[in-house]
């Protein structure tokens, strides 16, 4: 379990590090109109030859009483396709609002992997982080939310400990794979 908190803890410094890092475009004024799934990411220069590209998205909160889930724009930072997914799971794990609770903040990203069309998460769950069936049903609606924003993406497959479970926390069915409605 212990090692299980040190990772969050080092996943959470590398996240801090890479947005302090990153350089934000700054603009006069709002901008209105925009659709964070229709951004094109702007590569910004990094440390000789890795490019890191940046992207507003749309993340998905459960409000204080956990009835219903609430937007927010998170501005994210990653260094290829590949790791574009597992920063986009670390938005969902964060809230810079007290109001709005992150329904998979202690749940371990264990990998993140795209294949035509197809992202497969595979996540460790702790005693901890178990919710019960309505914040169960909450988290699910959220990564779906989250996650096709990306138009690349038609399917989700949630494992657990690398196993297709039938429920993520024993309290609703978990399909698999999780499709678009």
């Amino acid at each position: 379990m212990k090692k299980g908190i040190y990772l969050a803890i080092a996943i959470c410094a590398i996240s801090i590090l890479a947005v302090g890092c990153g350089s934000k475009p700054t603009s006069s004024g709002p901008v209105q109109g925009s659709d964070p799934a229709n951004t094109t990411p702007a590569p910004i220069v990094n440390q000789g030859e890795v490019d890191e590209e940046s992207q507003e998205i749309g993340v998905f909160y459960a409000d204080d009483q956990l009835l219903e889930l609430e937007q927010r724009k998170k501005e994210i930072s990653f260094e290829g396709e590949s790791e574009r997914y597992s920063k986009t799971y670390e938005a969902l794990q964060s809230s810079d609002q007290t109001e709005l609770i992150p329904l998979w903040k202690n749940i371990d990203l264990l990998s993140a992997t795209f294949d035509q069309g197809k992202l497969t998460l595979d996540v460790h769950i702790p005693d901890e982080a178990r919710l019960g069936s309505g914040g169960e049903i909450l988290a699910i609606d959220a990564l779906k939310e989250t996650f096709f924003q990306f138009e690349e993406i038609s399917s989700i497959d949630l494992l657990v400990d690398g196993e297709a479970t039938e429920s993520l926390m024993g309290h609703a069915e978990l399909e698999h794979p999780l499709t678009r409605e």
